[in-house]
């Protein structure tokens, strides 16, 4: 097709900056709707967006505005029944995180895939990131043997984002976990099977609704050991994300920007290499080699423009998409039973797909 016609619901703050960068970026993709129910935000959209109509109703939207493709900015809680009902209208989705909010959620969404020609791809712009890919790569050539323990850490304190999407305030952010879980599942095979989670429930500032912290251990069949740290209130002076990688043969991390924006580093170490016993530094960060004189290679470190492009060109192809179903819930649904987990105090749960035996 010479032309995306795309469609987006949910003109929030995210939405709002996605819409941006693509018409920016993208000349060949012309929003055609908007769907938002908030008056002043969708007044947002119309002076924004002129071109493009603003409704109130996602139904009328998907039914008579022609879409090709639509991207989901809804809150956390609403992703998964938009993304279904444009899968069955036969057209093309990226839903932002998580991808689900439910079991039952996830198997609508399963079986709304299953039946329809579009193709259902998940907003984890985490997965794009240049230093993923290192990661990857040294896997594949070996140099860091099979992964048997993995890390991440994601520490955010978003208290300033309270106001504006109130749905964060309460969210139990282990749910939140594709940033952290995307990046590593790409280096394992199997899916988490078991998963222990404690939550510190509100230190900070005593609200009984809140969570400061939570942290989760998952579990594969052959034991291999992920564990997570997620949190939206903290006083940690920065923020970003933390991975680290314990293999047969080597290790590998990311740390997050300890002092200031653009200090984290990449560092990595093999036994398959003839070195001496050190770190080494790798000249890799967010933004991706190939986008480096792409000058909208922007948003999270150029991860949002990287996701756009591979989204809009699948659309263009008829598919693959860049992160499928499959995987979409594979770095979804464990943060929903880790939460499950740390309600009944820290219960071992057992973690199920749809395509579960």
């Amino acid at each position: 097709m010479d032309t995306i016609r795309l469609g987006i619901v949910g003109y929030g703050l995210r939405g709002q900056s996605l819409l941006a960068l693509t018409a920016a970026a993208f000349p060949d993709v012309v929003v055609v709707a908007i769907c938002e129910r908030d008056p002043q935000r969708a007044a947002l959209a119309r002076a924004e967006h002129p071109r493009a109509q603003v409704l109130g109703d996602f139904d009328e939207m998907i039914e008579h505005c022609g879409l090709d493709a639509l991207l989901v900015e809804t809150p956390a809680t609403q992703h998964a029944e938009f993304c279904a009902r444009a899968l069955e209208r036969g057209i093309h989705v990226m839903g932002d995180v998580p991808a689900v909010e439910s079991a039952e959620q996830a198997q609508r969404l399963w079986e709304a895939q299953a039946r329809s020609r579009a193709f259902y791809t998940l907003g984890a712009n985490a997965n794009m990131w240049a230093f993923v890919e290192t990661a990857v790569d040294l896997k594949r050539k070996g140099l860091l043997g099979e992964p048997y323990l993995l890390e991440a850490e994601y520490v955010h304190d978003i208290r300033f984002l309270f106001d504006v999407t109130p749905w964060r305030r309460t969210f139990e952010s282990i749910k939140y976990c594709t940033h952290s879980l995307g990046p590593l599942l790409r280096l394992i095979d199997e899916d988490l099977a078991t998963v222990s989670c404690f939550d510190t429930g509100s230190h900070i500032r005593r609200q009984p609704d809140e969570h400061d912290a939570m942290v989760a251990l998952f579990r594969t069949p052959s034991n291999v050991v992920v564990r997570l740290l997620t949190t939206f209130i903290n006083n940690y002076p920065t923020w970003g994300h933390r991975y680290r990688v314990w293999g047969t043969c080597g290790y590998f991390e990311r740390t997050p920007d300890y002092a200031g924006p653009g200090s984290a580093k990449t560092v990595f170490y093999s036994t398959e290499l003839y070195t001496d016993r050190h770190l080494t530094e790798l000249p890799v960060g967010e933004l991706r080699p190939e986008h480096a004189d792409v000058p909208h290679a922007v948003g999270h470190g150029g991860a949002d423009y990287a996701l756009l492009a591979r989204f809009f060109e699948a659309v263009r192809q008829g598919g693959p998409a860049p992160i499928p179903l499959r995987e979409a819930l594979r770095m979804t649904l464990p943060g929903l039973y880790a939460a499950e987990s740390a309600r009944q105090g820290g219960a071992l749960t057992t973690i199920r797909y749809p395509w579960s035996a």
